[in-house]
């Protein structure tokens, strides 16, 4: 009787429609230099919240902003790579974009300009990659350049949807604009977020300078690599104060959903943590900020909700078309 009836279980298992977790959390750390810098437990605290809500909240992946430091010297990152070290005990895979304050172009116990040609320095990011090598993004499936993460590719799946992650240097030149919209090609039945340091003002625009020291501003980002692909979804990014959203639509119809978020001058940053939740069959995200540290989330215009976010899935037929 007992092998009957596991025979039966077995059939019925075998005529089932495979069930996937449509809900997820993707957490977005926004500028961390101020806490690197002052107040390494609203840092960590951060860190361990990810940590303890990793499975209740389906987090697939952690995603950083840029400026994971201050001042370009070694105290700064041993810091941060310490954090992250407690990601990588956890098998916790994480992508960082770099800021302006991750590279050689702020000073070495100073977060202004360092000496020399500025757009120079701030291509320069040996110490950056020392600590964070290639080997410690175990989702990155390749870069820009070798062995180097200022410009690079991650890749994770959540039920039916795939998702491309592309980091992006500050301000980029364009050699890295025009090689991510060639991966955002050949992974065209893949969802894009674009994780970028420099994007969005505090206003909610598209920032036109390239901030003074840089190479292509956000809007020539946007022209000639954002709103090119249908499949690209969302922009992230910090450097200035505090939050904001901008929806748009790309040239081949796509909602393209561009937020903000930083508060490095609030409380050194408030440990605060951009959580976007996603419900893949209602077609929602649900975005607010939160902070462990003070165990809050406020309650002002960074916390909204995102209605008919059309994601591709697998086995879509749009999948199909480049």
């Amino acid at each position: 009787m007992i092998t009957r009836f596991l025979l039966v279980v077995l059939a019925i298992m075998a005529t089932m429609t495979p069930v996937y977790a449509q809900k997820f959390t993707i957490p977005v750390f926004p500028d961390t230099q101020g806490e690197v810098g002052d107040n390494h437990n609203m840092f960590n605290s951060r860190i361990k919240w990810v940590i303890d809500h990793k499975d209740s909240l389906n987090i697939p992946m952690v995603l950083h902003v840029g400026d994971l430091v201050n001042f370009d010297n070694y105290d700064h990152f041993e810091v941060a790579s310490k954090g992250f070290d407690v990601f990588d005990a956890h098998h916790i895979p994480y992508a960082i974009t770099l800021g302006n304050h991750d590279t050689e172009a702020v000073g070495f116990n100073s977060g202004s300009a360092a000496p020399g040609n500025v757009n120079q320095n701030l291509r320069k990011t040996h110490k950056f990659n020392s600590y964070f090598p290639v080997s410690r993004f175990t989702h990155q499936r390749g870069r820009y350049e070798a062995d180097k993460s200022d410009n690079a590719y991650y890749t994770f799946k959540v039920g039916q949807t795939n998702w491309l992650v592309i980091s992006l240097e500050f301000c980029p030149r364009m050699g890295p604009i025009n090689w991510a919209g060639d991966i955002i090609k050949e992974y065209f039945n893949y969802n894009v977020i674009i994780l970028t340091h420099y994007h969005l003002t505090s206003k909610g625009e598209i920032d036109t300078r390239n901030a003074g020291y840089g190479d292509f501003s956000p809007q020539v980002v946007y022209d000639r690599l954002v709103k090119k692909y249908a499949n690209v979804r969302f922009v992230l990014s910090g450097h200035v104060m505090s939050s904001a959203l901008k929806v748009d639509t790309g040239e081949q119809g796509n909602k393209i959903y561009q937020i903000l978020q930083n508060y490095q001058n609030e409380d050194l940053g408030g440990g605060y943590i951009r959580l976007l939740s996603f419900d893949i069959d209602k077609k929602t995200v649900s975005a607010s900020m939160y902070s462990p540290y003070y165990k809050k989330t406020k309650e002002d215009t960074s916390r909204f909700v995102l209605e008919g976010v059309d994601l591709i899935k697998q086995g879509d037929e749009r999948a199909l078309k480049r």
